[in-house]
C-alpha cells in the first residue's frame, strides 16, 4: 500500500528534519523525516518518559501522532503524561491516535472487535501494519499537515509473542512505509532482554539509535544516553547525563 502523497522515488537533496524537544541538540535539530529510530534501555531509564514526552512536543507544533500501545493502556499512558503536565485528551482521536494492541492481548479476549483503534492480535503483524497504515489514512483526512510520527510501546512484548522472522518481515515493512511515507517512527525495546544476535539484527534494520542506560556511579544511580547511527546526522557518541525532572527528561549539557 502506497499513500497518495509519498514520493519514493524523490532525491533527498536536504535533510527535513522532526524537532524532538529532548534530544535535538545532539542530533542536528531533529530526526529525519522517514526515518525508524530505536529507543532501547534499560527498565525504568525512561523510555516511556521519552515516548510520552516526544508524543506531547509534535502535538504542540502541530505534528500529528500515531501511538501503538502493546504493553501499557491508554488509561495509564494518558495518566501517567499528566504527572508532567501532559494533556492529551484535548487531542485523541484528532491528531493523537492510540492503538490499543495492550487490552485484548492481557485478557486474551476474542481477536476482533469493532473498535478501529483495537489490534485484536499483536501477533499479526500484518494486522498491525494495516492498522498503522489506516491510522496514517485518517490523520491525513483530518489535519492539512504531512508530517506524522509514531511510536510503539513496547517491541518486547511482541518478540515474546511472535517469531523472529515476522518480527524482522514487520521492521523491514514499517521500515520501507515509513521512508516512502516520510514517517518518523520510534520503537521502544528493553535491551538485554532478547539474544544478542536479534538485539544487532534490530539495530541493523533500523535508521537510528537512542540508548537509554542507568548507571552506577558510587552509592547512587544516574542515568545517560548516547545516540548513534543516526542516518544522515552528525551527532556526539559520547555518554550524556540527564534527568527525569518534574517536566520530563533534561540533558545536562
Amino acid at each position: 500500500m502506497m499513500l497518495e502523497n509519498s514520493e519514493p522515488d524523490k532525491i533527498e537533496r536536504t535533510v527535513e528534519r522532526i524537532p524532538t524537544g529532548i534530544i535535538d541538540d545532539l542530533i542536528s535539530g531533529g530526526i529525519p523525516r522517514g526515518s525508524v529510530v530505536l529507543l532501547i534501555g534499560d527498565p525504568k531509564a525512561g523510555k516511556s518518559t521519552f515516548l510520552a514526552q516526544f508524543t506531547y512536543n509534535q502535538l504542540q507544533i502541530g505534528i500529528p501522532v500515531i501511538g501503538v500501545l502493546v504493553d501499557l493502556s491508554k488509561y495509564e499512558f494518558v495518566s501517567n503524561a499528566l504527572d508532567f503536565g501532559w494533556e492529551f485528551m484535548p487531542y485523541l482521536d484528532e491528531r493523537l491516535v492510540l492503538l490499543d494492541a495492550y487490552t485484548q492481548r492481557l485478557r486474551k479476549a476474542p481477536k476482533f472487535s469493532f473498535d478501529e483503534t483495537v489490534v485484536t492480535d499483536v501477533s499479526d503483524t500484518t494486522q498491525l501494519l494495516d492498522a498503522i497504515k489506516d491510522s496514517t489514512l485518517k490523520l491525513l483526512s483530518n489535519t492539512r499537515t504531512e508530517n506524522i510520527v509514531g511510536f510503539i510501546s513496547s517491541m518486547t512484548p511482541i518478540f515474546f509473542e511472535t517469531s523472529k522472522r515476522e518480527i524482522y518481515k514487520f521492521l523491514e515493512e514499517l521500515r520501507e512505509f515509513a521512508h516512502r511515507n516520510r514517517q518518523v517512527w520510534v520503537l521502544e525495546m528493553n535491551s538485554g532482554i532478547e539474544e544478542p544476535h536479534v538485539e544487532m539484527m534490530v539495530k541493523a534494520i533500523v535508521d537510528g539509535i537512542i540508548e537509554l542506560r542507568l548507571m552506577e556511579e558510587g552509592k547512587s544511580l544516574r542515568r545517560y544516553l548516547r545516540i548513534y547511527g543516526m542516518r544522515r546526522t552528525a551527532h556526539k557518541l559520547e555518554w550524556i547525563q540527564y534527568e527525569i525532572t518534574s517536566s520530563g527528561i533534561k540533558l545536562l549539557l
